[in-house]
């Protein structure tokens, strides 16, 4: 199964949201960045489950955040010692510190009723009082005198002529007092190794368990980072259909920047159905907004997550695509419309046997009008045929005919552009552009024309008048 590429991700703003997500633990980071959409239904509808369970348990998440971001990845540690290699001092302390912390979490969440699917913690209170045999309960790590009475009579042996080579003051006699205590420490440094050797042996046989442990632990921080940022933005649980259907639905990028430019961003409304929906507007008149929007909150919603929307339907397909103008394939020595058409033979080809989500952003831009055109009708027409949601941006006219559903964004429509004053500054021209530009749709009939906001953005943009009124009595001519 294919979904979109890295550029398209980038595009409509994938990376962007998900930078906002607070991830604390090592294992969590390595979760988050291997999510991918999920193709079992019962585990994307456990995913919107957990995160439905933790939405009114935020209090504790600081707790849980200050526990997880203290964990080491020591999986490769887990291995080691499956394969035979003797652990060290260092490693045992870290797996002693890993196991309590692991008990630590696995309090905070029976004590909070988590009981989140999927999920299942562990305490590992055999290593625990493998690696602490002394009554006192502590977080460092020794080779304990406890673990072997031989170990004890080494060190007992060895304090004793480190006392006498403290006291002895005769060069000779201290000499041999130090090679004594070499001696010793050999032995020592022998028992040791058989105690470290025994540990080892034992933590093996629970390397399995640990390793799944750490899985456990990415999981439930993904699932707490996941429900946090639904609780801040107000996210909606995504609902399984046989449609797509968004609404008021953003996209936070794209809103970001727009109010940032002092701009007012509309949420947009649509439904797609099996078969094919046209989108029309004028350039910049938000129609890549929509697209993107749409892309942005399927792919979230397919991940696992809420989504940017009051409500979201989605039918989980067998994979998704977003074609866009591709001014990469110039450096392959094509047209950018040359890198359309390869990009669409391998959509054609997945259509085969598979239904997808597929987006065309302006299909055709890259060509002649008259040839676009036409092209995007056939291409309309024939993917109608499949059982796949297909829905295509054009500023064609005539394309809409040929589709099942025709939306169209309102653009400048409502805007009396007669009443806006003259400006000068470029930054003054988008300012306007983004106050006054409205990105929702409408869904209107097949045939309804195109409106002609081009000439309206001309005209906020402060273009020559004598251009202007030469266009505009073209459009009346026409």
């Amino acid at each position: 199964m294919t979904f979109l590429e890295d550029k398209a991700k980038k595009k409509i703003g994938f990376y962007y949201v998900m930078d906002r997500f607070n991830v604390s633990s090592v294992f969590g980071k390595e979760t988050f960045a291997a999510l991918k959409p999920i193709t079992s239904k019962e585990e994307l509808l456990d995913e919107y489950e957990n995160i439905e369970k933790c939405i009114n348990k935020q209090n504790c998440f600081d707790q849980f955040e200050n526990i997880l971001m203290r964990f080491r990845d020591i999986k490769n540690t887990f291995r080691r010692s499956k394969t035979g290699n003797i652990l060290d001092e260092v490693e045992l302390f870290e797996i002693k510190n890993f196991v309590i912390l692991s008990s630590e979490i696995n309090n905070l969440y029976e004590a909070f009723e988590f009981n989140l699917k999927g999920i299942k913690l562990c305490d590992f209170d055999e290593i625990y009082k493998l690696l602490n045999p002394i009554e006192n309960r502590s977080s460092s790590f020794f080779i304990y005198d406890e673990y072997s009475i031989k170990l004890s009579k080494i060190r007992d042996k060895k304090r004793k002529i480190e006392k006498f080579i403290y006291k002895e003051k005769n060069s000779s006699k201290r000499v041999q007092l130090l090679k004594d205590r070499a001696e010793v420490v050999n032995h020592e440094k022998e028992e040791e190794f058989a105690i470290r050797k025994s540990l080892t042996n034992e933590i093996s046989k629970y390397a399995d368990k640990l390793i799944k442990s750490t899985y456990m632990l990415g999981k439930l921080d993904v699932i707490i980072a996941k429900t946090q940022c639904a609780f801040d933005y107000k996210l909606c649980r995504p609902v399984l259909s046989n449609k797509i259907k968004i609404v008021n639905g953003i996209n936070p990028m794209v809103k970001d920047k727009v109010e940032k430019k002092g701009g007012s961003f509309k949420p947009i409304t649509l439904e797609l159905l099996k078969g094919t929906t046209v989108i029309t507007g004028a350039n910049m008149g938000g129609k890549t907004v929509a697209l993107s929007i749409t892309a942005l909150n399927y792919l979230l919603a397919y991940m696992g997550f809420y989504v940017f929307a009051d409500s979201f339907e989605f039918a989980p397909l067998d994979f998704m695509c977003f074609l866009s103008e591709d001014a990469e394939s110039l450096q392959n020595g094509l047209s950018t419309f040359g890198g359309e058409v390869i990009k669409l033979k391998r959509i054609l080809d997945e259509l085969k046997d598979k239904k997808g989500f597929i987006i065309f952003d302006e299909f055709a831009r890259g060509t002649n009008p008259e040839e676009g055109s036409n092209i995007t009708k056939a291409l309309v027409k024939y993917l109608g045929k499949f059982d796949s949601i297909v829905v295509l941006s054009t500023h064609y006219d005539g394309v809409c005919s040929f589709a099942d559903v025709h939306y169209q964004v309102k653009g400048l429509k409502n805007v009396d552009i007669s009443v806006i004053k003259d400006i000068e500054k470029e930054e003054e021209f988008l300012m306007l552009i983004n106050r006054y530009m409205d990105y929702s749709l409408e869904k209107v009939e097949k045939g309804t024309a195109i409106p002609k906001d081009a000439l309206n953005i001309c005209t906020l943009m402060g273009l020559d008048n004598e251009i202007i009124n030469t266009a505009r009595e073209f459009y009346e001519e026409g």
